[in-house]
């Protein structure tokens, strides 16, 4: 089973959105729909967040891992 992309993923959770802000849907198809919204939302801040580690490291030339740091050179 091919794992759905952070962008599908997002693709899915604006149409969930669309449907119950439309009132459309019936109260039980709503609750459904909402606990799967949450369910993505949740998978894409957990990718979101790791990418944000892996992002502020750099690897230093030792082999291991340091924060990454921008400094202002005008202070």
């Amino acid at each position: 089973m091919k794992e759905i992309t952070f962008e599908e993923k997002l693709e899915e959770l604006e149409k969930i959105v669309e449907e119950l802000e439309s009132g459309e849907v019936k109260l039980d198809a709503a609750i459904d729909k909402y606990g799967k919204a949450m369910k993505i939302a949740k998978e894409c801040s957990d990718k979101l967040n790791k990418a944000e580690e892996t992002v502020t490291k750099i690897l230093k030339e030792n082999g291991t891992f340091e924060n990454f740091e921008v400094t202002n050179e005008n202070e």
